[in-house]
C-alpha cells in the first residue's frame, strides 16, 4: 500500500471512472438541454429577431485550358486560385457597381465562393444570400464576368456555363446552419461534462473507499460493515480493547428525526423531511454488529465541539471515527484527525458506514 500527502492526493482514476459511470445518465440530458439551448438561441436571433433564411444558387463551368507551348496544359488553377480571382478588384468592383444599395462590398466577398470539387476543368461558384432571386442575379453577373475573364489570360482558353444558376436550383440553406448549431450545443455540453466531472474529481474531499482514509491520513481502517474482512479486522484491531469511543462525525438518524421534528409545528415529518432524513442520515448498523463485544460509547461531531471532550476520550482503550461514505466530510475528517493528534489522542482506526456496496464491489472485484 502506497502513502501519499493529502494535499499531493492523486485522482484514483479506476475510482473516478465508476463514480462516473454512476453519473453517466446526466450525459445524455446535459446534452440535450445545451443542445436545445444553443440551438434556440440561434433560431430566436437569426429567426425572430432578423431574417436568417439563406438561398445559395450555384453556376457550374467548363475550363478549357491553353497550352504552354510543350503541348501540356496549365492545370495548375486550383481551389485556391479561383477563391482569390473571384475576389479580385476585377469582379467584386463589378460585382459592387451592379448591386450598389444592395449589398456592400464585404458581403459580396462573404456571399461569393468559388471551387474545385474533383476534375479541374469544371469550376463551381456559390452566392448565398437571403433572398433567392438575389442569389441568382449575383451568380448570372458573376458568371458574365468569369465567362469575360480568359480574355487576355494566356493560360486560360475559354470558359463557359454549362449549367446556370436558375429558380430550380435554389438551395435553402437555412437548416444546415440550424444543425450545426444544435451540434455545437450537443458538443459543448458534452465537454462541459466532463470538464464538470473532472473538476468536481478534483475538489471533492469524499471518502468512497476505506483504503483511502488509510493513504490520506495514514491511520488503519477497520473497513466498511458490507466488506467481509471487517469482522476480522475488529479483532485484530479491537480484539483487547475493553473499552472503545466511536466519534461519528455525521448525525445518525435518531439525532436528525429529533432536529426535524422540534421544527416541526405539528411533531410530525414532512416528506421532504424524510428524504433528507434518508439521504442524509448515518448508517448505524455497525452498532448492532459490535454489540456486545466491547463496552462502547458513541459520540456525535455535537459533542466533538463542546469543551472537555477530549478529555473524555482519554478513559477510553480506543478511539474509532465513524465517517460516512460519499458525504462531502473530507474537512470535518481533517479537523478533527488535526485535534485529536494536537491532544495526542491516538486514533485507532477509522470506520466507513453508509458504504456504496456495488462501487466497493465494482472497484475490488465481485469476490471483494
Amino acid at each position: 500500500m502506497w502513502e501519499t500527502s493529502y494535499a499531493r492526493e492523486p485522482i484514483n482514476y479506476k475510482l473516478f471512472f465508476l463514480k462516473l459511470l454512476k453519473k453517466i445518465w446526466l450525459l445524455p440530458i446535459t446534452i440535450v438541454i445545451f443542445s436545445v439551448l444553443v440551438g434556440g438561441i440561434y433560431c430566436i436571433v437569426n429567426f425572430g429577431i432578423k431574417d436568417g433564411y439563406k438561398y445559395r444558387a450555384r453556376t457550374i463551368y467548363h475550363v478549357t485550358f491553353d497550352s504552354d507551348g510543350a503541348d501540356e496544359e496549365y492545370a495548375y488553377y486550383n481551389y485556391y486560385t479561383w477563391q482569390e480571382l473571384i475576389h479580385t478588384d476585377y469582379f467584386t468592383d463589378a460585382l459592387e457597381k451592379e448591386f450598389a444599395g444592395r449589398l456592400t462590398r464585404e458581403e459580396i466577398i462573404a456571399d461569393t465562393y468559388a471551387t474545385i470539387e474533383s476534375d479541374y476543368r469544371y469550376l463551381y461558384t456559390k452566392t448565398t444570400t437571403g433572398d433567392p432571386e438575389l442569389s441568382i442575379e449575383v451568380e448570372s453577373a458573376l458568371s458574365k464576368l468569369i465567362c469575360e475573364f480568359p480574355l487576355g489570360k494566356k493560360e486560360v482558353a475559354a470558359i463557359e456555363v454549362v449549367d446556370a444558376a436558375d429558380e430550380g436550383d435554389i438551395e435553402d440553406i437555412s437548416l444546415i446552419f440550424v444543425k450545426r448549431a444544435f451540434i455545437f450545443g450537443a458538443v459543448i455540453g458534452c465537454i462541459l461534462f466532463f470538464a464538470i466531472a473532472v473538476f468536481y474529481a478534483c475538489l471533492d474531499t469524499s471518502v468512497y473507499l476505506p483504503a483511502t482514509l488509510e493513504k490520506r491520513y495514514h491511520i488503519r481502517t477497520l473497513g466498511a460493515v458490507s466488506m467481509p474482512e471487517f469482522a476480522d479486522n475488529c479483532k485484530y484491531l479491537l480484539g483487547d480493547k475493553r473499552k472503545v469511543a466511536f466519534l461519528e462525525l455525521d448525525e445518525s438518524a435518531r439525532t436528525l428525526t429529533e432536529e426535524i421534528v422540534s421544527k416541526d409545528e405539528d411533531v410530525s415529518l414532512s416528506v421532504r423531511s424524510m428524504r433528507r432524513l434518508s439521504k442524509e442520515a448515518l448508517d448505524t448498523s455497525y452498532r448492532e454488529v459490535l454489540t456486545g463485544n466491547y463496552d462502547s460509547d458513541y459520540y456525535g461531531f455535537c459533542d466533538f465541539l463542546k469543551e472537555g471532550f477530549c478529555d473524555s476520550l482519554r478513559e477510553h482503550d480506543a478511539v474509532v471515527i465513524v465517517v460516512k461514505a460519499a458525504s462531502h466530510n473530507g474537512k470535518k475528517v481533517e479537523r478533527v484527525v488535526e485535534q485529536l493528534t494536537r491532544q495526542d489522542i491516538e486514533i485507532t482506526a477509522f470506520l466507513v458506514t453508509c458504504e456504496d456496496e456495488w462501487l466497493l464491489r465494482a472497484y475490488y472485484g465481485k469476490k471483494g
